[in-house]
């Protein structure tokens, strides 16, 4: 009988000098466990960070090995996962004590129980909190805008088991979709040639609607910074807001603008339907991408193209430039500069001016298109208080960002590199972080 209480060194050390003994404050998890034959009584209380045990302490009422094992356990315990904690047995806690003796073995059951029951405490606390939480969210994820970045966005989100909804109140697509939905893509790696806008966008909202997303077709007046997104419809409550509103065309500013640019009175910004242009003199004032991709659009359709812009050189890529020298019917001005537009009822003129001649050149055209650039799509945010730059655009860190927490920027309005293929790596980027944000996985 006196073998079977012979204690091991170990034993007797954490008896004497039992390590963390005590509570803690606002305790994450708490399990308490007895033995009705023995009457011991174990408690152990967790704190936990980023799924950690960072703390852990106990109260035991039982004797030396009751103490020994419940000291070890919480050393054991201590700074694992609370996978690696759930998997410590009462074996293990009397192997790391150097054995107990048998009729004591119940003891170290005692203490894993302890620590299983707290870890389970404390995630059955957790998935209540989380329930509570849900509640008062419509969603997990809400993209403001539905062009590539916002789409992108949304499908990763929803890849990842986040409930989310896209807000467009215009075209699935965005600029895609309104600009040049049957253009082929050119600068997107690994898309096939003969691939173009509307097809890609297609492909996003089928892979969307597969996914659950749901497609809001609202438009959103307002953004507040609790994250509430307020639509022409309602409002909705998101834990994550992502702001995907993209770019518009920028005005020129020129005297005659205003007047021309609606109705189809002869101001564009664009050239969706090159047929509404057949036999026109056609003005497109730019000289980047969007002006020589409307020169070539119009080619079929127009009688006679004018580029006029106030650089000495096009700043369009150059397998673009090189096509527009092949046709006779488009003549490029280059160091002018358009000052109006004029007309009765639709335009009939423009008037330039020669920058190296400092010469007034006017010239009788049926339509002219601005092609001057994008601007940000940023003016409903300006009550929001999102920190900008000098330019418009929303300003982020690496993880897309922005300066109110839990509010996210993707695509043209948070980047000057205006293209199709940043404005998807922006959502990539954004879904896994909003994943890490709102679901905390182990691994992070």
């Amino acid at each position: 009988m006196e073998e079977q209480f012979e204690y091991s060194e170990k034993v007797m050390e954490h008896f004497r000098n039992p390590r963390n003994v005590g509570e803690i404050k606002d305790a994450d998890g708490i399990g308490r466990v007895g033995n009705p034959v023995c009457g011991d009584l174990m408690e152990i209380q967790i704190k936990v960070e980023n799924n950690i045990l960072k703390d852990i302490k106990f109260k035991t009422f039982g004797c030396g090995s009751a103490i020994a094992t419940s000291s070890m356990i919480t050393e054991m315990a201590k700074g694992k996962t609370l996978e690696e904690a759930l998997k410590i047995t009462r074996g293990d806690v009397a192997g790391e004590l150097g054995g107990l003796p048998p009729i004591k073995m119940h003891c170290s059951n005692l203490a894993a129980d302890a620590l299983h029951a707290a870890i389970k405490d404390y995630m059955t606390k957790k998935e209540e909190k989380a329930k509570v939480e849900a509640e008062k969210y419509d969603f997990d994820v809400i993209i403001v805008g539905g062009g590539p970045g916002g789409l992108t966005t949304g499908i990763l989100c929803a890849y990842r088991g986040l409930k989310t909804a896209i807000f467009e109140a215009s075209a699935w697509g965005g600029v895609l979709s309104w600009l040049c939905p049957d253009k082929t893509i050119e600068n997107f790696p690994g898309l096939c040639e003969k691939t173009t806008c509307s097809d890609l966008v297609k492909s996003w909202v089928d892979e969307a609607l597969k996914l659950k997303v749901e497609l809001k077709k609202e438009r959103v007046n307002e953004i507040t910074p609790d994250k509430k997104v307020i639509s022409e419809a309602g409002e909705y409550r998101g834990k994550v807001i992502v702001l995907a509103t993209g770019s518009s065309p920028a005005p020129a500013g020129v005297k005659g603008e205003d007047k021309f640019n609606k109705n189809d009175r002869g101001v564009y910004y664009y050239v969706a339907n090159p047929g509404k242009f057949a036999g026109q003199r056609v003005l497109i004032v730019g000289g980047g991408d969007s002006a020589v991709d409307a020169a070539l659009s119009l080619a079929d359709s127009a009688s006679l193209i004018t580029i006029a812009h106030r650089r000495d050189e096009l700043r369009a890529v150059q397998h673009k430039v090189e096509r527009l020298k092949t046709l006779d019917k488009v003549k490029v001005l280059y160091s002018t500069e358009l000052l109006e537009i004029a007309g009765t009822e639709r335009v009939e003129k423009v008037i330039m001016r020669d920058l190296k001649e400092d010469e007034t050149i006017q010239l009788a055209v049926d339509s002219v298109v601005l092609a001057v650039g994008l601007t940000p799509n940023t003016e409903i945010f300006k009550k929001l208080g999102l920190e900008m730059d000098e330019n418009g655009y929303i300003k982020t860190d690496k993880t897309q960002k922005t300066s109110i927490d839990g509010i996210y920027a993707v695509g043209d309005i948070a980047s000057d590199l205006q293209l199709v293929v940043v404005a998807v790596a922006h959502g990539a980027t954004v879904a896994h972080h909003a994943y890490i944000e709102l679901r905390k996985p182990y691994w992070r």
